[in-house]
């Protein structure tokens, strides 16, 4: 008896933490990770368009923002399909996200290549600028990005980097990292409940 009990006692506590029956907390969820105030969402570029832009430009709407480049080989690929994805799984709240790529090579990255390079979302908004403003943008979110020399390629380099989305909420303040690995369902769950508040 007590045996069973124990057992249907455990299969209750893992069903709780692995989400099953839909009542767990998506900032709970594994690969959610909160910002503290030394976060700092700042910084002025311009879009795939070539107009100018500010952390401004973007309040009243939760932001999705990655910073990657246009060339990278793996990572960033795999990224922008998981964050396409979970714009997806967002529906018609989707139009309340704005989703930023912000590059990390803006010598290669100009408005033009991003642009190309996100044509297959065009709910996705390339940013990128010159070196010095590119850098104050990752400053004040604390992203890590440093040029990798490849000797005989033709690329000449690729950008390590990290590889996280944040969560900014409509005043501009960083709310959340969400690692890459998570499912887009989940990232899509951690949206919806910022923006329900």
């Amino acid at each position: 008896m007590f045996r069973t009990v124990l057992v249907a006692f455990l299969a209750l506590i893992l069903g709780s933490c692995s989400g099953e029956g839909g009542n767990e907390d998506p900032l709970m969820m594994r690969g959610v990770i909160g910002l503290s105030e030394a976060f700092v969402f700042d910084f002025e570029l311009e879009d795939f368009n070539g107009q100018p832009v500010r952390d401004e430009t973007y309040r009243g709407k939760l932001v999705f923002a990655y910073f990657g480049y246009g060339s990278c080989p793996d990572v960033c690929p795999a990224a922008l399909s998981v964050m396409s994805a979970s714009l997806n799984k967002l529906g018609r709240e989707s139009d309340q996200v704005t989703a930023l790529f912000i590059s990390v090579d803006p010598v290669r990255d100009r408005p033009a290549v991003l642009k190309a390079h996100l044509a297959f979302d065009p709910r996705i908004v390339g940013l990128t600028g010159s070196e010095a403003a590119a850098k104050a943008a990752r400053k004040g979110m604390k992203v890590y990005a440093e040029k990798a020399e490849i000797a005989g390629s033709a690329m000449g380099y690729l950008v390590d980097h990290q590889s996280l989305f944040y969560v900014i909420d409509g005043e501009g303040t960083p709310l959340y990292a969400l690692e890459d690995q998570m499912r887009p369902e989940d990232i899509a769950a951690v949206l919806r409940h910022v923006l329900k508040g």
